[in-house]
């Protein structure tokens, strides 16, 4: 009854790891191939099978760390001979938008799109966030191609495209919103189209702290995580915390525009040193104060 019990146990065991279970139910096992040679000899088969599938797997998991690097994107400029061959891969494709962001997309299929509107970088990473290779830059206008992978995308201004991307889950959560069918057939997005500078949002920020109040030094990561990084009408800022109180820069240009401290905005000094935090500083790369518990930075 105990060898019974065993040989019901290795089949199930042998299909959750992948082996190849050479096994026949115990349903259909005469008394004498119960005894224990019929369960030892199942026993050396199991390891032996299990041996065969984990060199396998070792050979596939050498092989997938010893392939080289993703291809960096590709940028197709308009006019240029590729362009209608990239546009027809559009036809009937979606209408996408997001703010000045930075963010990593994985996909398993290529991506092809054309940049309506905005200015991005796509720089291929690996799963870990270390970069691969260039910052490959597009400007409005631009087609583009990105292979499967991991692929950091930053957007310095505010960004239209239209892509055949199908992974719109991903690209929710990544901060992009499709646009309404109607903008989507003008070729227009709704949150790229602001017409804004950075000056225009730098006022925008003056007049918000002005009527709601100071944010206090020690909430400014907290604001500016979830409430001035999200606002669309500064979407053309950028912060950053130092010892001298919160820096608003140009998003692109990264040209410091004031200091805002305990005590209100104060024009900024080029002759001082405005030391920025670590946190900040990996706010900055990362998109996040804290520390990642996966790699310890």
């Amino acid at each position: 009854e105990k060898a019974t019990g065993t040989m019901r146990i290795f089949p199930v065991f042998l299909l959750a790891l992948g082996g190849a279970a050479a096994f026949t139910s115990p349903a259909l096992l005469s008394r004498h191939q119960l005894r224990r040679p019929a369960v030892y000899h199942g026993a050396v088969s199991a390891q032996k099978s299990l041996v065969r599938a984990t060199g396998r797997a070792g050979l596939r998991s050498d092989s997938l760390c010893m392939k080289a690097a993703p291809e960096p994107a590709k940028v197709i400029k308009a006019g240029s001979s590729e362009e209608q061959e990239v546009l027809g891969m559009l036809t009937n494709t979606g209408f996408w938008s997001c703010p000045p962001s930075t963010a990593t997309m994985y996909l398993d299929n290529q991506e092809v799109f054309k940049l309506l509107q905005g200015k991005v970088t796509i720089t291929a990473v690996t799963v870990t966030g270390r970069e691969l290779g260039e910052e490959i830059e597009f400007d409005e206008g631009d087609c583009g191609i990105v292979p499967p992978g991991s692929y950091r995308w930053k957007m310095l201004k505010p960004t239209t495209k239209q892509t055949n991307c199908r992974e719109g889950l991903q690209l929710t959560t990544k901060g992009w919103r499709e646009e309404p069918p109607l903008k989507a057939m003008m070729g227009k997005g709704t949150l790229s189209i602001i017409g804004r500078s950075s000056e225009d949002d730098f006022e925008y920020l003056k007049k918000l702290i002005t009527d709601k109040g100071l944010i206090p030094e020690t909430a400014f990561e907290n604001a500016i995580q979830y409430k001035l990084d999200k606002d669309i009408y500064l979407s053309n800022l950028s912060f950053a915390i130092t010892d001298r109180g919160m820096l608003v820069k140009d998003r692109v240009t990264e040209e410091v525009l004031g200091v805002l401290d305990g005590e209100g905005f104060k024009d900024y000094n080029p002759d001082l040193d405005y030391e920025e935090t670590e946190r900040s500083k990996r706010w900055t790369k990362d998109g996040n104060f804290n520390v990642d518990k996966l790699t310890g930075k």
